[in-house]
């Protein structure tokens, strides 16, 4: 079932995060024991890294933080001066990506389980098939734009209407009130 006007509207321009309750009986009963968390180009020190350790460490279950990268077009013709595979390249960056964004809030939730994935392939896309194995999937929200679902980014639009369990949707910049006992 897609995404209400009311709803997409809420996510898309709340100060604070927002919760869009959707999937199966087992996703709503957290029988998976599971967080999945997206982690994109913006989330180092954003909001919503520290929300999925947050509500991991308070469920008492394993967080799956997940960075996508895409494999680089194709090179023209070999050349002296480039070296290396790109697309190595590109999953070194989606890691050292990972890292630096879990860093602070896995010092901050020490008892809290983390494992790292980076996939090559669209966010969006590899984030809903995995929605099905988790109880939450947390993902940021951008903040920019001013029409109805910019503000979200393709990957919370796409979550927002096709994951198989609940969604939260944390702004980049929650204001002060919006980040007391979220």
């Amino acid at each position: 079932m897609l995404l209400g006007s009311v709803s997409l509207v809420v996510a898309a321009r709340s100060v604070c995060p927002v919760v869009v309750v959707r999937g199966d009986d087992i996703a709503l009963a957290s029988r998976h024991q599971r967080i999945l968390l997206g982690v994109g180009r913006r989330d180092v020190g954003a909001p919503a890294v520290r929300f999925a350790f947050r509500e991991a460490a308070v469920r008492g279950c394993a967080l799956s933080a997940l960075s996508a990268w895409r494999q680089p077009a194709p090179r023209p013709a070999e050349h002296p001066l480039i070296t290396g595979d790109p697309a190595h390249s590109a999953e070194e960056r989606a890691a050292a990506l990972l890292d630096k964004a879990l860093e602070g809030p896995a010092r901050e939730y020490p008892d809290v389980r983390v494992s790292r994935a980076t996939v090559e392939g669209a966010a969006a896309k590899i984030l809903v098939e995995r929605s099905a194995a988790a109880d939450l999937l947390v993902v940021g929200a951008r903040g920019q734009g001013s029409h109805i679902g910019l503000e979200l980014g393709r990957v919370a639009h796409r979550a927002l209407h096709h994951a198989a369990c609940p969604v939260v949707v944390v702004p980049q910049r929650l204001t002060d009130a919006a980040t007391t006992d979220v």
